[in-house]
């Protein structure tokens, strides 16, 4: 019997590192991918994802932990957000990370029904009556 082909599947993004964040209106987020072979990791953010913010203090910018924003551009791993940093702290990497870096994840319902197949993030809910 010949393999079949299997259509694309629904997935959740993974969370990326933040290596900068502008001081700006809007925030322009900068991650990187953490490539491992065999499975070689690819941005698959998209425009309208809404994602949380994880910046511990020793970044500087602390005042953007545990924010929610909804990104307005995807341009390679820059990723802008509709957020104003302009009064934060500015952002560092500390030169010695302990702990958990600063991170971007995805949040919420409308994530979860990216498809491999279209690339696109359509408006859903687990009970269909919004986001």
């Amino acid at each position: 019997m010949a393999n079949q082909y299997l259509p694309g599947v629904n997935t959740i993004p993974n969370s990326l590192v933040i290596t900068a964040i502008t001081n700006a209106l809007p925030m322009v987020v900068t991650a990187t991918l953490i490539n491992t072979s065999p499975n070689p990791r690819i941005n698959t953010y998209q425009s309208g994802m809404n994602v949380r913010l994880y910046v511990p203090v020793t970044y500087g910018m602390y005042q953007a932990n545990g924010l929610v924003g909804q990104i307005t551009e995807v341009n390679g791993n820059n990723f802008t957000l509709d957020i104003d940093s302009t009064p934060f702290d500015a952002f560092s990497v500390p030169s010695n990370i302990v702990g958990s870096p600063a991170s971007l994840s995805p949040y919420g319902s409308r994530n979860l029904q990216y498809s491999n197949s279209t690339n696109q993030v359509p408006f859903h809910n687990l009970n269909n009556i919004g986001n």
